[in-house]
């Protein structure tokens, strides 16, 4: 399981430098990169991390999130999310956001490991409209199927929580 978990921070820290390469190389409308330190709460426990929400032009709606946390044993999980943002299906007002879609995350600890969920985020943007988007805090929530590794089978995972975003 360490080894999947030095994987999973492996993508995680080259696909930070991927985005930060290209940020300096695209303009603001081809991209979308921003940071997102986050404290999710629920069955694996509490999980304080840090996510990257990575857009571009070619991918619409779409949000590419890795993701990781220091799990309830003080061990690093990870794990990634794919969202699509529905924020204009519902037409909200431009300074709030509202994403969907699956989360699969290794908790990487003594009684949780696998979890796959519906995950959904919901933003609010505290920056100006000269530069929208650039601070934003948020909800998340994801609700699933988590492995119980103490009694060796599949239960309800639900969690919940909070977050910062920064977008470069």
């Amino acid at each position: 399981m360490k080894s999947f978990t030095l994987i999973l921070a492996s993508s995680f820290l080259l696909s930070a430098t991927a985005g930060a390469s290209e940020v300096g190389s695209l303009t603001s409308a081809d991209h979308d990169l921003r940071i997102v330190p986050q404290l999710v709460v629920g069955t694996a426990g509490v999980e304080p991390g840090v996510a990257l929400e990575y857009r571009t032009a070619s991918l619409n709606r779409m949000i590419i999130r890795p993701e990781v946390f220091l799990n309830e044993d003080s061990r690093v999980g990870g794990g990634g999310a794919l969202l699509y943002n529905v924020g204009e299906s519902f037409d909200l007002p431009h300074e709030q956001a509202l994403a969907f879609g699956p989360r699969l995350v290794s908790h990487n600890s003594d009684k949780n490991s696998w979890e796959f969920d519906a995950m959904a985020t919901y933003g609010i943007s505290l920056s100006s409209m000269t530069q929208p988007w650039r601070h934003a805090v948020g909800l998340l929530a994801a609700v699933g199927v988590r492995h119980d590794k103490e009694h060796d089978e599949a239960r309800i995972g639900a969690n919940g929580g909070i977050f910062y975003s920064f977008r470069f």
